[in-house]
């Protein structure tokens, strides 16, 4: 998974080209590079941000800056998205727009589904190796009390 910035200058910049690739009569099937790299990075803002909402740290500590952080992003994504809209609808071909947004609406799927296995796989990962070491940490440090405590009577 990437940071937020990363993702959200990816989005910029896939944003950026879809827009001047349109704004020169260019056609989608084109442009499937610029609108993966689109919906990869959109669905990686909206996963990081479900996860990092969810998760304990979050819970435990203010969120406040982040929940602000948060806010301006989607605003500047809609932003961006409006943008992208009425270009199409100056330079663009009929329902070229709505093939667009099915297009990321597919792709984005897609990379939700490969982040959620990706973090499943990583919560499994830290369960069988992170928890097992503390089990076996804790039972020696309680055996060395038990014969601590042994060797004083």
């Amino acid at each position: 998974m990437i940071d937020p910035i990363t993702a959200f200058s990816a989005v910029s910049a896939a944003s950026g080209a879809i827009s001047s690739a349109v704004k020169a009569g260019r056609d989608l099937s084109s442009l499937g590079g610029p609108i993966a790299k689109y919906a990869k990075a959109e669905a990686e803002l909206n996963f990081g941000a479900t996860r990092k909402k969810n998760s304990i740290f979050s819970k435990m500590t203010g969120a406040e800056q982040a929940g602000i952080d948060e806010f301006f992003r989607k605003e500047e994504l809609d932003n961006m998205r409006k943008e992208m809209r009425s270009i199409f609808n100056l330079y663009g071909k009929p329902g070229q727009w709505e093939r667009l947004q099915a297009e990321i609406a597919k792709q984005r799927a897609l990379q939700k589904e490969e982040l959620e296995h990706r973090a499943k796989m990583r919560d499994r990962l830290i369960m069988w190796t992170v928890v097992p070491l503390i089990v076996i940490a804790g039972a020696a440090l309680l055996f060395y009390l038990v014969t601590f405590l042994k060797s004083l009577k």
